[in-house]
């Protein structure tokens, strides 16, 4: 009886003891784990801090940026605030440094990229030194000459400005005499106008001067035919206003290609509508002492190449001959006639001859 007392008392007292040393290793447990959440929740906790006090504003994409890209190993003095300190093959920031192709240029960064996105850039041409524009402009660093492009070896600061590549002015024709047809085909330059004259001779045949198209001399050396293919009054000057009416080429009556006058209508088959050219206008017409009619021209001249030898028709003229035949329009009195005032058809009855 004593004996089981003694031992149950014994192993309550184990128990009691277990128990407090499994309380005390809980309470350490508890304990332990709670600094080390504390210490958690003060290491990833992100305390404010005005960076623009360090002289380097977070901007663009540096605002997102984590701290450590930038603060390496923990050192935030001394950090550079230059961008190619960061930006090079061995930098800080060495996944956006400048590629292999980049435009050769000693500036500094921020003078062409933004912190908000490297491209598009802005390139100050303001340094840029006269006639190393294809140091860039290669369609390797930059775009360059499209295929199109007129076949030259000049600079291209020679026509282009940097504020546009376009419109382009002031190409140097210096030198150039020939293959005009290379550039001005209508795509790469100015080519022929729609009016242009219809032939397949080079530019350079007619076009001497280089600063303008203006003045250009067509040579009609082989040309003996089509004349109104050109001379239309569109693609060059066609007929004037006062121009004889007629419907034959122009080679019918001009033969001379290097000026309109001298040419020489042909007349044959006609035998009529005289006056509708020998007006005074467009073809010699009467002169101021011709005689004084109405009739039609050929009532008198029947030859077409020469107004002389022409005969005038007297019938039904019985008075006032002396307005013709006054020894200026027509023979009038001859040195030997009879002295008198009297009228002629006083005694000349006849209007075919002057004798009985």
């Amino acid at each position: 009886m004593k004996l089981t007392k003694l031992i149950s008392g014994a192993s309550h007292a184990y128990i009691l003891a277990m128990l407090k040393w499994l309380g005390m290793f809980l309470l350490v447990l508890l304990l332990s784990i709670s600094i080390g959440l504390t210490a958690a929740a003060a290491a990833t906790k992100r305390v404010d801090f005005n960076h623009n006090r360090t002289g380097f504003v977070l901007s663009g994409a540096h605002a997102k940026t984590d701290c450590a890209s930038c603060h390496t190993k923990g050192v935030f003095k001394g950090t550079p605030k230059a961008c190619e300190s960061c930006h090079i093959s061995n930098g800080r920031a060495s996944s956006a440094s400048k590629p292999s192709q980049h435009i050769p240029t000693n500036e500094k960064c921020e003078a062409c990229h933004r912190s908000t996105s490297w491209i598009p850039a802005t390139f100050s041409h303001v340094k840029v030194v006269a006639g190393s524009c294809a140091t860039c402009h290669n369609n390797t660093n930059e775009r360059g000459k499209s295929p199109q492009h007129i076949q030259t070896s000049a600079s291209c600061d020679t026509c282009h400005k940097t504020s546009a590549w376009l419109p382009a002015k002031g190409f140097d024709h210096k030198g150039v005499v020939g293959n005009c047809a290379t550039c001005h085909n209508g795509s790469r330059a100015l080519g022929k106008s729609s009016r242009h004259i219809p032939t397949s001779a080079a530019c350079e045949s007619c076009h001497t001067n280089t600063t303008t198209f203006r003045g250009a001399k067509f040579s009609h050396n082989s040309v003996s035919t089509g004349c109104s293919n050109c001379h239309n009054g569109g693609a060059a000057k066609g007929k004037s206003s006062n121009h004889v009416q007629t419907t034959a080429a122009c080679e019918t009556c001009h033969k001379s290609t290097s000026t309109f006058s001298t040419g020489t209508m042909n007349h044959t088959g006609i035998t009529t509508g005289c006056a509708s050219c020998h007006n005074g206008s467009t073809a010699k017409g009467k002169t101021s002492n011709h005689v004084q009619t109405s009739a039609a021209c050929e009532t008198c001249h029947k030859n077409t190449t020469t107004f002389t030898g022409a005969s005038m028709n007297h019938a039904g003229i019985t008075t006032g001959c002396a307005s013709c035949h006054n020894g200026s329009t027509a023979k009038g009195k001859s040195s030997n006639h009879i002295t008198t005032t009297a009228a002629c058809e006083t005694c000349h009855k006849s209007t075919s001859t002057f004798s009985g």
